[in-house]
């Protein structure tokens, strides 16, 4: 009983003592993988950014994100390639889980004066953290001095459902900005969808058609029970925008009169319209048929009888024929497209399955197409480096003498320099006429707002919810890294990918 009694009190008197060690030296642990992310994100190759922002991750706290806070701050100091790094860091900042962690990217929203974009930035990801405990601080961003601010914050509110911001939400919904007023209206309809209904069905009838696409979008969360009867009704507007965005709700309706109504736009004027309605109807009904003449035989034979089977077939995603006009051997199924043509220094590069330069190889396609469609379409090149260069101001008609000015432009654009993809694809979305477009490149982006595919697709899938532009993107390159880069761009928009090197 003694030797028991004794070896108690030791093992009383050493227990604190072994625990404080070791509490030390876990202390000590964490130290020193904080010093080595900081030393990692502060380098110039971007797999050591990468390794720091995995190390900032595992450790989930407020000291790990404030360093990759302080690597997105520091970016926009550095060079322009330096948005590889700034994008790797807010990868990492949306995988945070521990809630004082995401307290932090919380005050740099209420603090930082200085970057409209750090703000911008704070409130998205408070959004995609869904934490309702966020909702004060991003009502408050609805006063902020910038648009894109007030506009990622809008999004984020209802995102989080957070109700007390309807207040300061009505304040924007007539709002001059078309992001600000549709996230706004958004947000209330998300909010509390019973009594903001009349504010949601006006918000439909915008003098905007983009931003009567992004609300549209909303109808399948936010009135579950009414969105086929407003994507049908939608199938009428003179916009081709909520026409699309109609046909992929009624995807998800699963009645009868929901395919009625698909088999229907297959008539729409306009041809991309008409090939997204196959696609819908290939998701809703799982059969696989691509010619509007054959849904229409097989669904006069099949109403009667049919029911709408669980999970559909997904998309048949054909390829160019014989007889069919393809660009880089995706077929064009529009008849008015942007053509996103690679003008970096890499297109002087050979492309040795063509046997020619990348350059070469991407003007070759160009007459290609040029020469099939004379009269029968609306088009745009866009030839990109570091900067934007449009061939017209607006899409024009193709025609003989059009052809010819067109591919001389693009022989004629300097080759130089590097990429900025972002900047190529928003030339797009600025223009409502444009309703697919093939981005040609040699390789992932050099420089940009936007870089890395997180943060490229993520905010493309943000603003392409007014625009409904597809992508397809093809890569002239032998490198797996950057063709998985394009093949992210289309898939996020809906379009195809191909490769050559």
């Amino acid at each position: 009983m003694i030797l028991f009694s004794s070896l108690l009190l030791f093992s009383l008197q050493v227990t604190p003592v072994a625990s404080a060690v070791a509490a030390g030296s876990a202390s000590q642990d964490v130290e020193e993988r904080l010093r080595d992310a900081r030393d990692l994100l502060g380098r110039d190759r971007e797999p050591e950014v990468h390794a720091g922002m995995r190390i900032c991750v595992e450790l989930d706290s407020p000291a790990s994100v404030e360093l990759l806070l302080e690597t997105m701050r520091l970016t926009q100091d550095r060079t322009l390639s330096a948005a590889h790094y700034r994008d790797v860091s807010w990868e990492g900042l949306v995988q945070i889980k521990d809630l004082y962690a995401k307290r932090v990217v919380e005050a740099e929203l209420n603090k930082n004066k200085k970057s409209a974009w750090m703000r911008q930035w704070c409130a998205e990801t408070l959004g995609i953290y869904g934490d309702y405990d966020f909702g004060t601080s991003l009502t408050k961003a609805l006063r902020d001095k910038e648009l894109l601010v007030r506009s990622a914050a809008a999004r984020a509110l209802g995102r989080i459902k957070y109700k007390p911001a309807q207040k300061e939400l009505k304040k924007l919904i007539k709002n001059k900005d078309v992001f600000v007023r549709a996230n706004a209206i958004e947000a209330m309809a998300l909010l509390d969808p019973e009594a903001n209904e009349e504010l949601y069905l006006k918000g439909l009838r915008d003098k905007d058609g983009g931003v009567r696409c992004a609300l549209l979008a909303t109808a399948s969360e936010a009135y579950p029970e009414q969105v086929e009867a407003i994507s049908v009704e939608a199938l009428g507007d003179e916009d081709w925008r909520p026409r699309v965005q109609a046909l992929e709700n009624l995807s998800k309706v699963k009645t009868k009169t929901a395919v009625d109504a698909l088999i229907g736009a297959l008539e729409d004027g306009r041809p991309v319209v008409a090939a997204r309605s196959v696609t819908a109807l290939q998701i809703l009904t799982g059969e696989r048929h691509t010619k509007a003449d054959i849904w229409k035989r097989w669904w006069a034979d099949n109403r009667e009888s049919f029911s709408v089977p669980e999970g559909g077939a997904g998309r048949v995603r054909s390829t160019a024929g014989k007889t069919e006009t393809a660009f880089n051997g995706i077929k064009l199924e529009s008849d008015h497209v942007a053509f996103l043509i690679d003008k970096s220094t890499a297109m002087s590069e050979p492309l040795s399955s063509r046997g020619m330069s990348k350059d070469a190889a991407a003007h070759e396609e160009l007459k290609g197409v040029f020469d099939k469609l004379e009269g029968r379409l609306v088009f745009n090149i866009f030839c990109y480096e570091m900067r934007v260069k449009p061939f017209e101001d607006r899409a024009v008609k193709l025609t003989k003498s059009v052809s010819r000015k067109a591919l001389d432009f693009h022989r004629k654009t300097a080759i130089s320099g590097r990429k900025d993809i972002w900047a190529a694809l928003m030339a797009v979305v600025d223009n409502p006429d444009l309703d697919t477009a093939y981005l040609l490149s040699s390789g992932e982006p050099d420089v940009g707002e936007y870089v890395h595919w997180n943060r490229v697709t993520y905010q493309l899938k943000e603003i392409n919810r007014f625009h409904k532009v597809i992508f397809h993107t093809i890569a002239y390159s032998d490198n797996q890294w950057y063709r998985d880069q394009l093949e992210k761009i289309a898939e996020v928009t809906g379009g195809d990918f191909a490769w050559f090197e």
